[in-house]
């Protein structure tokens, strides 16, 4: 469970911003609230903003952070972090980046886990564990690659700091070699959390789930939704399919040598997917079976088939997944929906948190959220310095209408639209 994220000097985020999930004493809304171990969480975020504003910048430094971490084992030496800094002042250009995460890992222990890194080196890195209400440090990693643990860590810990290279981090490290304490933290920032800025990762995992041995339960989990969400879906097919390589793109596609030799795969796996509607004829008694492929569907339809096995990951496992711009091609109610399944006790069973982004002005009410779950990012349009808030800066009563306030620009975070005539 995530309960903060911070990040300064990343992108269009100059200064520290800060996404905070740990819930306030506001009393409305429990529904919206996760508990583990005395820790809570709201279990939904919504972010607006103008378009340019920064919102995917700031989920970017959350993909960017988790991606540094996940491939450290696996990167080479010199090898590129994926980090850029704030290149709009002499300030912060040649600066490294901050990135903090914490979170509630499996062991329903509260970890800080945190690094400050530019694009080829990582300058410090730290953890902590709550086991009462003061913070245990793990271990802290300095700029001068001196290395500080408790005495209880030092002698598992110390060793481990041989192996560890400028462009990798302690956390993977330590991991990889046996070390007990930080494998709880580094698997939950590996598989606890996962972001989606574009189609093509969202597409990637959402097939993975079609495809594996909870296949059936998946599709199953998709007819759900469509049905749910009205969509004339009433039945899905999917097929796994090999066709053979175009011999043309051979030369492009990767292959070991054996003995000398270049072995290269001859066929792909290919997912053929198949959506069934039942329709009626002109009197409307009569129903016939109708097949498309999943391509001739609307692009709406096609995202809700994407999102659905992310959906149901997040719920099962109590995943936080953060999605940008949710209401791509889907219409309002159907982001509504899919927030409410979050929100929904009775679904939302172990815990999961779902942050996005959205255009859609109509989910902006106190009826559904705490003032704690609605944040803005606003750029400054002199600085180009983008800053994230939330509702909780203002004060609103209780009944306010903050969707029209918001469009109003009562909150910010709205487009500064130029009068004039276009031809």
């Amino acid at each position: 469970m995530l309960l903060q994220f911070s990040v300064e000097n990343y992108m269009s985020f100059k200064e520290k911003a800060v996404l905070r999930l740990e819930a306030t004493k506001d009393r409305e809304h429990p529904e919206n609230i996760n508990e583990k171990n005395g820790s809570k969480a709201v279990n939904v975020i919504v972010t607006y903003g103008a378009n340019a504003s920064g919102k995917t910048n700031f989920f970017k430094a959350i993909t960017a952070a988790l991606n540094a971490i996940r491939f450290s084992n696996t990167r080479q030496v010199n090898e590129p972090l994926g980090i850029v800094p704030f290149k709009f002042s002499v300030e912060t250009i040649n600066k490294p980046s901050k990135f903090e995460f914490q979170f509630i890992a499996r062991d329903n222990k509260k970890y800080i886990y945190g690094f400050t890194a530019n694009m080829y080196m990582i300058y410090e890195e730290y953890l902590y564990r709550y086991n009462s209400r003061r913070p245990t440090k793990i271990f802290e990693r300095k700029s001068d690659g001196t290395y500080d643990f408790t005495a209880r860590e030092k002698n598992a810990l110390f060793p481990l700091t041989q192996w560890n290279t400028p462009n990798k981090f302690f956390l993977a490290t330590a991991t990889m070699w046996n070390a007990q304490s930080t494998k709880i933290p580094l698997e939950w920032l590996a598989g606890g959390i996962d972001t989606y800025t574009d189609l093509s990762g969202l597409t990637q995992d959402a097939m993975m789930g079609y495809q594996g041995e909870n296949a059936d339960d998946y599709i199953y989990f998709t007819e759900k939704i469509m049905r749910e969400a009205d969509i004339n879906i009433s039945k899905i097919d999917v097929k796994l399919k090999k066709i053979p390589i175009n011999p043309n793109i051979m030369p492009l596609i990767p292959g070991l040598i054996i003995n000398g030799q270049l072995i290269q795969p001859q066929e792909q796996t290919q997912l053929e997917v198949k959506t069934y509607h039942e329709v009626a004829d002109n009197d409307g008694e009569n129903k016939t079976r109708y097949s498309l492929q999943l391509g001739e569907e609307s692009v709406g339809t096609q995202l809700l088939f994407a999102f659905s096995p992310l959906l149901k990951k997040a719920l099962d496992c109590g995943k936080t997944i953060i999605i940008d711009e949710i209401d791509k091609s889907l219409h309002p109610a159907v982001v509504k929906y899919i927030v409410n399944l979050f929100r929904n006790k009775e679904i939302n069973i172990a815990g999961a948190q779902l942050i996005i982004t959205t255009h859609n002005t109509s989910l902006l009410s106190l009826n559904t959220f705490r003032r704690d779950q609605i944040y803005f990012v606003e750029k400054n349009r002199t600085t180009a310095v983008s800053r994230l808030y939330s509702m909780n800066e203002y004060s609103v009563r209780k009944g306010e209408n903050i969707e029209k306030g918001y469009i109003l620009g009562r909150y910010g975070a709205v487009p500064e639209i130029q009068g004039g005539d276009i031809i």
